[in-house]
């Protein structure tokens, strides 16, 4: 058992992974090689282990939630073994019932199943997450809109926040109006430098726009997409603005949708779907973000294979 943990911590160093499954395998592995018998079955909660590998936004979440399934765990922990070791599986017993919590440990593979884990059927279906209510954290400017991370569109504080967005578009129309105006009244003869700055200005109208307001017109009639610039903390992870419909109103919010890649055992996010795909948003495997590639239904929480 202690020869298997520490090849697996070798291979863990010499390949590093990002992903929620990976985190988590390398943690209980940390904590079987700590304790002084390495033989007794330790076991970890799901709690436990979203307090230990979660991230602050994260451990919002509850917890059966935030785990990744055991098949995922697994298929990332056979990716991370070598056929030449003996192998280790991930033990598991499901919780049920006031009281009784999921339990999660590392175990020796049978001989059989050694044999077997090679031969796995490639799952072609994911199941998708969403961030818990206010872990998302808004900008400076938009925390005064985005009260616990979503927005009521009709109420006096939407109402604001909507039409600032409206006369933000208007007024960056017009200014891009006004440039070229100004170069096309001009006396003098249109020259390499006035090129050269309508070029400048109209590639940065370009990004302003798509990066910063489109999204907020497309979310309309998307209902999610990638959150613009401006609007999260700067250290915070990409997320989405969703808008949806609560007790016949409608509300925007900051969500961050994720899942486990069945594939590899890494964690999943949305990302535009073109050019690859026409889907607007599809989830890409930040591991293997152009082969391992899912649709996202955002009612259902679910998608299927589609890449590469």
């Amino acid at each position: 058992m202690i020869d298997a943990l520490q090849q697996l911590k070798s291979n863990l160093e010499a390949k590093p992974t990002r992903g929620r499954s990976y985190e988590i395998i390398s943690y209980i592995v940390d904590e079987c090689l700590q304790r002084d018998d390495v033989y007794e079955k330790l076991t970890f909660e799901a709690a436990t282990l979203l307090h230990c590998c979660g991230t602050a936004a994260e451990r919002e979440m509850d917890p059966q939630k935030w785990m990744p399934s055991i098949s995922v765990l697994q298929r990332a922990l056979n990716l991370t073994q070598t056929s030449e070791a003996r192998r280790l599986r991930f033990g598991y017993s499901p919780g049920g019932g006031r009281g009784n919590v999921s339990l999660y440990w590392l175990e020796l593979a049978p001989e059989e199943a050694e044999n077997q884990s090679g031969r796995e059927v490639q799952p072609d279906e994911v199941t998708y997450r969403r961030s818990a209510p206010g872990s998302i954290k808004p900008s400076i400017t938009a925390r005064f809109f985005f009260k616990k991370g979503e927005i009521k569109n009709r109420s006096v504080v939407g109402t604001a926040f909507l039409t600032s967005i409206m006369l933000a578009s208007l007024t960056w129309i017009a200014m891009l109006s006004l440039v070229i105006l100004s170069l096309v009244l001009r006396d003098e003869s249109i020259n390499m430098g006035s090129l050269l700055h309508l070029l400048i200005a109209v590639i940065g109208f370009l990004f302003i726009w798509r990066q910063s307001l489109a999204p907020w017109f497309k979310v309309i009639d998307d209902c999610v997409v990638k959150a613009p610039l401006g609007v999260t903390a700067i250290f915070e992870d990409s997320c989405e603005i969703e808008m949806f419909r609560h007790e016949r109103s409608r509300w925007t919010r900051l969500v961050r949708f994720s899942a486990d890649c069945p594939l590899c055992g890494s964690n999943i996010e949305l990302r535009q779907g073109k050019p690859d795909h026409t889907l607007p948003l599809v989830g890409r495997c930040i591991e293997s973000p152009h082969a391992h590639v899912y649709s996202f239904d955002r009612m259902t929480l679910r998608g299927k294979y589609i890449g590469p």
